[in-house]
């Protein structure tokens, strides 16, 4: 089985399943939102392309235990590991005017604020405090920390990140 790696065209994955829970159909999930605000009981999800309503959700440690409507049964879901749980891009909750998901990012262009290219943004990283932009381009593989020092603007729509580099970031000596 090839799991999905990317949500289908006008939906946004805000989940993906980790293993069934308990007997009556519920779901371990990790949820790409530090509120979860798209997994809340009454909201519209999409597994497999079937729409489902959250029936309860509730957290356990960094992840989620949810109920989905339709699924009863631990034999309904045991073979959902892996799967994304999306929402409809008109339906979805952001956590804020600037926040994003991970595979929005993934592709953008990174540009200094003078419009130097530095190449595509292929990875982000998540080691702590802050995540880290991978970038891939001519110069060879830059980390951007995803602080706003240094990210000034992200623009879904041009497909671009502009940042401002700290002293020392670009350098080309190892």
């Amino acid at each position: 089985m090839t799991l999905p790696a990317e949500p289908r065209p006008g939906y946004t994955a805000v989940a993906r399943v980790l293993r069934p829970h308990a007997l009556r159909g519920e779901l371990r999930v990790e949820v790409f939102s530090p509120t979860a605000r798209n997994i809340q009981r009454g909201r519209p999800v999409y597994l497999q392309g079937v729409r489902r309503i959250v029936e309860r959700a509730r957290q356990a440690g960094d992840d989620w235990i949810i109920k989905l409507s339709g699924l009863d049964t631990r034999t309904q879901v045991e073979h959902l590991h892996g799967e994304l749980i999306e929402a409809l891009d008109s339906d979805v909750l952001r956590d804020d005017s600037e926040s994003y998901f991970i595979y929005e990012l993934i592709g953008l262009e990174v540009v200094t604020a003078s419009g130097e290219s530095l190449g595509t943004l292929v990875e982000v990283l998540q080691p702590g405090a802050n995540d880290v932009y991978v970038v891939h381009g001519e110069r060879g593989e830059i980390l951007v920390p995803a602080i706003g020092q240094v990210v000034q603007e992200i623009d879904l729509a041009a497909r671009r990140v502009v940042i401002t580099p700290l002293p020392g970031m670009l350098d080309e000596t190892p």
